[in-house]
């Protein structure tokens, strides 16, 4: 029987299937007269057609009717099956899926989520809190304070760790979510286009959709720069203005304010303070938060990994798991909180530092592509296309135990060396971000 693990979290749906092959979809739908679209090609639509568009149905996963009409779609729940039958296609078609669900989940969203997976070709075969599973592979001891953002909401788990690792409390923060700092940064560049070329990008759904579809790339690049040069295109030409880090960050203080606030009042006798890779990934965070340690990318999935045996049960009488063994218990036995299953975990290397893996898979726009032995890449369009094999203007080759990249063309550029690319260098090519990761 072939087992994926899907982490639920809105601002990118990780699925591993048992070959290791990662697929991300954001949790956007649209309804088109064919049916449901979900993931990347749903947010590529978002804004040109705002009607038809959600991103809040995992959110408020619930039964209560759409405020539209649609034959393929009555509630948030059916655009939620939708994007599960799309993952389950795009990875494989898994005979059985364990769920990391974020703390968020109350008992009657989880009592949906297993009912759209009875009518699902699938089976869930086990439940766990997402923050629990992520800090279980961590060195962290004592108390933790995990802290992970969605599109729409940021979720505060309190981690007690000793011999196990143990959920002992949420707190929401239903007014800091992805898309709340998205939609300021966004107004905040468009105020500047507004200044400097009276255009304002947001004016029209196309140029609404191109200035969300830059912006990651955007703050990708505030991560580490203090000013950047950012471009779009109107119908009266090609303009470009500097973004500046600060000016950004300031547009965006209250959001910040307000965590932390809830971090002071959580935080108070010194706990561990732990990001997720997504929270992390956030311009000015450092800035605002520091101290903290940050998880790997996937951090979830491979907690689940790593604990299978415990938190694999019955599909007809599952229980959410919200205690593991940590990575810091002895080998040995550990009970987890609701299945009362003994665990005796195998020897298994530690994930290696992103700064020093070997690269598996490139990302690009939510979706990971296996290098393999030769992975080509080639223009379609607006987009790059990939595959394995010869041809390509662009590869990336595997040698050993190196990835190098092979090109003439002047429109790549890479951050790393190019004869031995790791996990965290990066590719631009025509402006589109390429990153190399590692799957384990």
């Amino acid at each position: 029987m072939s087992v994926a693990i899907i982490e639920l979290n809105d601002a990118g749906i990780c699925c591993v299937n048992d070959r290791g092959d990662l697929t991300v979809s954001p949790g956007y739908a649209l309804l088109t007269p064919e049916g449901i679209t979900t993931g990347e090609a749903a947010l590529q639509r978002a804004y040109l057609e705002p009607q038809q568009s959600f991103n809040q149905y995992w959110w408020q996963l619930n039964l209560s009717p759409l405020p539209v009409t649609s034959k393929h779609a009555r509630h948030y729940a059916d655009m939620a099956y939708a994007q599960l039958l799309a993952l389950h296609r795009d990875s494989g078609h898994p005979d059985q899926v364990v769920f990391a669900v974020p703390g968020s989940f109350d008992r009657g969203q989880l009592s949906i989520l297993l009912g759209l997976v009875k009518a699902s070709p699938f089976e869930a075969t086990g439940l766990v809190d997402a923050a629990v599973a992520a800090a279980s592979r961590s060195d962290a001891t004592g108390t933790l304070v995990h802290l992970d953002i969605q599109l729409h909401q940021t979720v505060i788990t309190r981690l007690d760790v000793a011999q196990q690792i143990e959920r002992t409390g949420v707190e929401i923060i239903s007014n800091v979510g992805l898309k709340a700092f998205h939609d300021i940064w966004a107004q905040q560049i468009a105020n500047q286009f507004i200044r400097q070329y009276r255009y304002d990008p947001l004016h029209t759904a196309a140029g609404e959709q191109q200035l969300y579809n830059r912006l990651p790339v955007w703050l990708s690049a505030l991560q580490g720069q203090a000013e950047i040069t950012a471009e779009l295109d109107s119908p009266q030409g090609h303009y470009r203005l500097v973004l500046s880090r600060t000016e950004l960050l300031a547009s965006s203080a209250s959001r910040f304010q307000l965590l932390q606030s809830k971090l002071s009042d959580l935080k108070t006798n010194g706990e561990t303070l732990l990001l997720s890779h997504r929270a992390a990934q956030l311009p000015g965070i450092r800035e605002q938060l520091a101290p903290f340690a940050t998880l790997d990318e996937n951090a979830a999935i491979t907690g689940c990994r790593h604990h299978l045996e415990v938190i694999i049960g019955d599909p007809e009488n599952l229980h959410f798991i919200t205690r593991l063994p940590c990575k810091s218990a002895a080998i040995g036995t550990a009970t987890a909180a609701a299945s009362e299953q003994t665990y005796e975990p195998e020897p298994q290397p530690d994930t290696l530092s992103k700064a020093s893996a070997a690269a598996t898979h490139l990302l690009y726009r939510h979706r990971a592509y296996a290098i393999g032995n030769r992975l080509a890449i080639t223009r379609d369009g607006d987009q790059l296309r990939f595959t394995h094999g010869a041809g390509g203007d662009c590869c990336l080759v595997r040698e050993q135990d190196s990835v190098q990249l092979r090109t003439e063309s002047s429109a790549v550029t890479v951050e790393g060396d190019p004869a031995d690319l790791r996990a965290g260098d990066s590719l631009q090519i025509d402006g589109d971000q390429l990153d190399l990761i590692e799957v384990t």
